[in-house]
This record gives structure tokens, C-alpha cells and sequence, in this order.
């Protein structure tokens, strides 16, 4: 019989402290409001409450840890949606950094309509841009 391999867990997600620091460190504009509702949202998620510290968060989360096997350690994240939701903030965060643009040419790629070769070019042109600001 194979070993079971076991993967620590944490019932409250590392996650959050980047949530918690994009909303401490934005401004009263509307990112910075959007950062407060999207750490609100993700705190009562948890059942934590907003106005917790950095520093009592960092604790909770690294007193939440535990050993589950990994089948069920993966099987528990894809009940709750949670590989959907990284996807998203993965690709929110790569369309806010590349723009549209290079979103179509990963499509395109994705299906064989254009080579590397095009995305060669347009991250050439992309750096261009960023040296010539």
C-alpha cells in the first residue's frame, strides 16, 4: 500500500494577509475603498472580525494549521471554490498588468492561431513602452 502524503491546511488562508495589507495601505479613493470591501469580504468569509491587527491575524492563521491528507486537503479547496477563485485573481492581476492585448494573444496561443513568435513581439513592445514612461 502507498504512504498517504499529508499537506498542511490552514483554516484561516495565508491569503488573507495580503488582503489585509491591500486594504491598510490604500488610500480613500475608490481602489482603496475597493480593497477595504474586498478584505471585508473575504474576513467574514472566515468568520473573523475586519478590525482584527495584522498581528493577531498573522497568529490566527499560523495557529490554524493542521495535517490533512492530500487528496482531501485538495478535494476541501475545490469544494469551496477556492482554485476558481485564485484563477481569477491570477488573471485579474496579469490583465491589469499586460492589458487586454496580451490576454487575446494567450487565447489565440491557447487555440494555435499565432506562434510564440507573436507573444515575443508583443512583450518586446510592452518593454518598449515601459522604458521609453
Amino acid at each position: 500500500m502507498a504512504a498517504c502524503r499529508f499537506e498542511v491546511h490552514h483554516r484561516v488562508p495565508r491569503c488573507l494577509l495580503g488582503f489585509f495589507d491591500r486594504a491598510a495601505s490604500g488610500e480613500l479613493d475608490g481602489a482603496g475603498l475597493q480593497a477595504w470591501f474586498e478584505w471585508e469580504e473575504e474576513a467574514f468569509r472566515y468568520g473573523l472580525d475586519p478590525d482584527i491587527s495584522h498581528g493577531e491575524l498573522a497568529t490566527l492563521i499560523e495557529d490554524s494549521t493542521v495535517e490533512i491528507p492530500k487528496e482531501q486537503h485538495k478535494a476541501s479547496h475545490s469544494a469551496a471554490g477556492d482554485f476558481a477563485q485564485w484563477g481569477r485573481l491570477g488573471g485579474l492581476e496579469t490583465l491589469r498588468r499586460y492589458g487586454q492585448p496580451w490576454f487575446a494573444l494567450l487565447g489565440k496561443r491557447r487555440w494555435g492561431r499565432v506562434g510564440t513568435g507573436a507573444l515575443d513581439h508583443y512583450r518586446a513592445e510592452l518593454r518598449a513602452k515601459t522604458w521609453a514612461a
